[in-house]
C-alpha cells in the first residue's frame, strides 16, 4: 500500500490529497477495532504517526488534509460519544485539540524536513556534477600539459642531436676528406699532420658512440628497462676501466686515484657503475682547463662506499645546482659570459643519477668555495639492501 500511495505522490497535489485521505482512513479504519484493547492516548500516537509519514512522502498540503480527517477519525471513533461528531467531557475537547495542532504542525514541520532533504541531495547531485567535470577538465589541462612538456622535450633533444652529432660527424668528414685529397695527389702529408687527424677521428669516434650510447641509456631509463646485473666486485677494477675507457678523453688532463687497498668487496653491476665514474670523468675534464688534475677517491662511510670526482675548474654555479641532474639541462658555469661551451648533450649526469638511485643510492654535488672546481659525489650500499 505504502508504495502503491508513493508512486500516486509523485504525481500532482490532487493524487496526492486523494492518497493521503484515502491512507488515513484506512488507518482509522484498522484501528477502529482495537479501541477496546487501546487507550486513546496510544490510538493518537498511531495516527500522529501516519500523518507524519504522509508529511514525509507527499508534502506539506496533502499532509493537512489527513490531519483533517485523522482528527475527525479520532472524534468519531474514539472519543466519547463513540460514533458521533459530538464530545461530552470537556478534556476531550483539549485532547482533540492538542491533537489536531500537533497533527499539524507535525505534518507541515515533516514536510519541511522531506524538502530541505530533497534541496540538499539536489544540491549535493550538482556538487558531484560540477565536481566530475572540474576533475575532467584538469585531467584534460593535465594531458595537455604533459603532451606540451613532451613536445618541448622532443624539441630539446631534436636540438641537442642537430648540434652534437653535426660536430663529430663534420670533424671525423673533415680529416677524411684531408686524408684522401692527399691520396689522390699523391702527395704524402707530414707525419704528424697525418697522427693528428687520424687521433682525431679515433677521438671523435669514441665521441660519436659516446652519444649514441648515453641515448641508448637514457631510452632505457624512460622506458623503465633499467636493469642491474649485479656481482661482488672491486670498486678498484671499475675505477681502473673507467680510466681505461676515458683515456683518449683525459690525454690532455691528470688523473688522480685515490682508493686504498683496504675498500670491501661491492655488490654492484660493474658495467653500469664504470659508466657513471666515466661520465663523472669526462664532466670534469670538459669543465676544467688543460693540464689539470681530475682526482677520483674513493672510502667506505659505514655500510656504503662513498665516491667523489673532482676536478680543477670553475666549479657549479648556485644557479646549475638545482638542475645539473635534470635531463638536457647544460649548465652555464660560474662565468654567464665564458665563450668556452664544453658541449655535450646534457643527459650524462641524469643518466648517473638514474643508476645510482637503481643501486639504492644517492649522488649529489659536493659544497665547495668559488673557483675552487666541483666535486660530485655519490653513496652506494656494500650491499643490496
Amino acid at each position: 500500500m505504502f508504495k502503491f500511495i508513493e508512486t500516486y505522490a509523485r504525481q500532482n497535489l490532487g493524487y496526492r490529497t486523494l492518497g493521503s485521505i484515502s491512507f488515513i482512513s484506512v488507518l482509522v479504519l484498522l484501528l477502529a477495532p482495537l479501541q477496546k484493547f487501546v487507550n486513546v492516548t496510544t490510538i493518537g500516537f498511531a495516527l500522529l504517526l501516519g500523518v507524519l509519514f504522509i508529511a514525509i512522502h507527499m508534502g506539506s498540503k496533502p499532509a493537512l488534509a489527513a490531519s483533517v480527517v485523522a482528527m475527525l477519525g479520532y472524534n468519531f471513533f474514539f472519543l466519547p460519544p463513540i460514533l458521533t461528531l459530538t464530545i461530552e467531557d470537556p478534556q476531550n475537547w483539549i485532547a482533540l485539540a492538542a491533537f489536531s495542532v500537533t497533527a499539524f504542525v507535525t505534518g507541515h514541520l515533516a514536510a519541511k524536513a522531506r524538502q530541505r532533504a530533497t534541496e540538499a541531495e539536489a544540491s549535493k547531485q550538482e556538487v558531484e556534477r560540477l565536481y566530475t567535470e572540474l576533475q575532467a577538465a584538469f585531467e584534460k589541462a593535465s594531458q595537455a600539459e604533459a603532451i606540451k612538456r613532451s613536445e618541448l622535450m622532443k624539441s630539446a633533444m631534436l636540438d641537442a642531436v642537430t648540434h652534437d652529432l653535426r660536430t663529430p660527424l663534420t670533424s671525423i668528414r673533415a680529416a677524411a676528406t684531408t686524408l684522401r685529397k692527399s691520396q689522390r695527389s699523391g702527395q704524402n702529408l707530414d707525419a704528424e699532420l697525418t697522427r693528428e687527424l687520424v687521433q682525431l677521428i679515433d677521438e671523435e669516434s669514441l665521441h660519436l658512440n659516446q652519444i649514441i650510447s648515453s641515448f641508448v641509456e637514457l631510452a632505457r631509463i624512460e622506458a623503465g628497462c633499467l636493469s642491474l646485473t649485479t656481482t661482488w666486485s672491486s670498486f678498484r677494477d671499475v675505477a681502473q676501466a673507467a680510466i681505461s675507457r676515458a683515456e683518449l678523453l683525459l690525454s690532455q688532463h691528470n688523473v688522480e686515484t685515490q682508493i686504498p687497498q683496504s675498500l670491501p668487496f661491492t655488490h654492484i653491476d660493474v658495467r653500469a657503475l664504470t659508466e657513471v665514474i666515466y661520465t663523472l670523468l669526462d664532466n670534469a675534464r670538459k669543465y676544467s682547463p688543460e693540464l689539470s688534475t681530475i682526482t677520483l677517491s674513493a672510502r667506505q662511510v659505514g655500510a656504503d662506499v662513498e665516491v667523489s670526482v673532482a676536478d680543477e675548474g670553475e666549479g657549479i654555479s648556485d644557479i646549475d645546482l638545482e638542475r645539473v641532474f635534470d635531463k638536457f639541462y647544460r649548465g652555464k658555469g660560474t662565468n654567464n659570459n665564458r665563450t668556452n661551451n664544453p658541449g655535450g648533450l646534457g643527459i650524462g649526469l641524469s643518466i648517473a643519477k638514474a643508476i645510482v638511485e637503481a643501486h639504492d643510492g644517492s649522488i649529489w654535488v659536493a659544497k665547495s668555495a668559488p673557483s675552487t672546481g666541483a666535486t660530485i659525489m655519490f653513496r652506494i650500499p656494500i650491499r643490496e639492501s
